[in-house]
């Protein structure tokens, strides 16, 4: 029978020896060397070492993300992914450009136009060629201009993406035109329908659309709630245009709320004429 003890048991089991010390120095330890990299010699940086894959630990992948309970967000990405197994790879940051060029006046203008659209997303200036996402020549309507850019800006919106049109161009280019239509679609009510510019058509199709979802899912008792707010940045000054007396407003940022300016005025609005007051 071996004894207990891990010592007596190595001392027992090895052959005997006449000399007590050398039965001492053949005893083997029980206790395990652990290496230390204190005392490792430095490494040769000269010395490549071959990469083995085994070694590394593989991360496991990260469990798909759960579909959204929005439908129209998922209808949207399953057109996206539809139309990237169509179409080759493209990097799509999510930003638009599109060119409307305006016509010549007879009464200011003079000469030849150096603007020549050449296809859908390209034109040319003094023969140069540039390349777009979109371009609207002269010829095109603002019912044009509004099922290209209005039409997908409100469906990306109920599907819960922030949307946004930046109109850029310099003086008399047709900025306000494009977006409001003439000059006294703002002072005046009754404006012709074919002369409405891109925001009031955005605002009408909105609406619309909140009325066809609440229909639609009648079930889920769908409500939406529409804040608009008027402002101008001018000279890197914001101001309330709804409460002009509030100047100098500060741009902030927040975790929860995104980028808002503090103290704007917003009034909950439902119908168009809710909009336009």
């Amino acid at each position: 029978m071996l004894p207990r003890n891990p010592i007596a048991r190595d001392t027992a089991e090895l052959p005997s020896s006449s000399s007590p010390s050398s039965s001492a120095k053949t005893r083997p330890s029980s206790r395990k060397h652990k290496p230390s990299k204190e005392n490792d010699p430095p490494s040769d940086h000269n010395i490549i070492v071959p990469y083995s894959p085994s070694h590394v630990k593989s991360k496991s992948p990260l469990p798909p993300r759960p579909p959204s309970s929005n439908p129209l967000k998922r209808k949207l990405a399953l057109d996206t992914i539809a139309a990237e197994n169509s179409l080759p790879a493209t990097t799509d940051s999510g930003v638009k450009v599109i060119v409307r060029m305006r016509p010549l006046r007879k009464d200011k203008d003079e000469g030849d136009p150096i603007v020549q659209k050449i296809s859908g997303d390209s034109l040319s200036i003094n023969g140069r060629t540039f390349t777009f996402d979109s371009v609207a020549d002269v010829e095109a309507t603002h019912l044009d201009i509004f099922e290209h850019v209005g039409v997908p800006l409100v469906e990306n919106c109920l599907a819960g993406f922030n949307s946004s049109v930046f109109a850029y161009g310099q003086t008399g280019s047709g900025k306000t035109y494009t977006m409001w239509g003439p000059a006294n679609s703002l002072a005046e009510e009754n404006v012709a329908k074919e002369q409405q510019g891109l925001t009031p058509r955005v605002f009408e199709r909105l609406f619309a659309r909140i009325k066809e979802e609440q229909t639609k899912h009648s079930d889920q008792q769908l409500n939406y709630q529409c804040n608009c707010s008027f402002l101008e940045i001018y000279n890197e000054q914001v101001t309330d245009l709804l409460d002009p007396s509030q100047r100098n407003l500060q741009i902030r940022e927040d975790v929860k709320s995104g980028v808002y300016v503090e103290n704007l005025t917003e009034n909950q609005v439902s119908t168009m004429e809710d909009v336009t007051q």
